[in-house]
């Protein structure tokens, strides 16, 4: 298994930041590491999910999200398996003085993470991460200013 932490500080309330993460009707106005974001019912819901597309290496990886754990305005996880991938991701929302602070924690397992040992690329996955917290932190802090 192979993990990834990051967190970053959204100049947002969290329900700002929380609602610009989970409406994902408007993920193309700020997300630009998944792709063709197709919400299912209750997208960002316990048993709900979407599908998109990622860029890990210059061409689009189809596949689906399903959320197994929303708690708002605190915590979602979700999880996706493509090509002897699974991951785990957990985001957790916690108000702050500065704003939110949005902590990241996925889990990265399966065949072709354990085949690949130490040649599995992890720093591209971390890249993604910390551009998915970028970009959402962008979104959220246009948000709460009306843009």
């Amino acid at each position: 298994m192979k993990r990834i932490e990051e967190s970053i500080l959204i100049g947002a309330p969290r329900d700002v930041a929380w609602r610009t993460f989970t409406d994902l009707t408007c993920w193309a106005d700020w997300n630009s590491v998944l792709t063709d974001v197709q919400p299912g019912p209750d997208a960002a819901i316990a048993g709900g999910g979407f599908s998109c597309g990622l860029r890990p290496f210059g061409f689009a990886v189809p596949f689906a999200v399903r959320v197994e754990v929303a708690e708002a305005p605190v915590r979602l996880r979700w999880s996706a398996a493509r090509w002897g991938v699974h991951g785990s991701h957990w985001f957790h929302f916690t108000e702050t003085p500065g704003g939110t602070l949005c902590e990241s924690l996925e889990d990265l397992s399966g065949p072709a993470v354990t085949l690949a040992g130490p040649l599995f690329p992890l720093w591209r996955f971390r890249e993604l991460t910390r551009r998915f917290l970028r970009d959402l932190k962008d979104g959220a802090e246009r948000r709460a200013v009306g843009g």
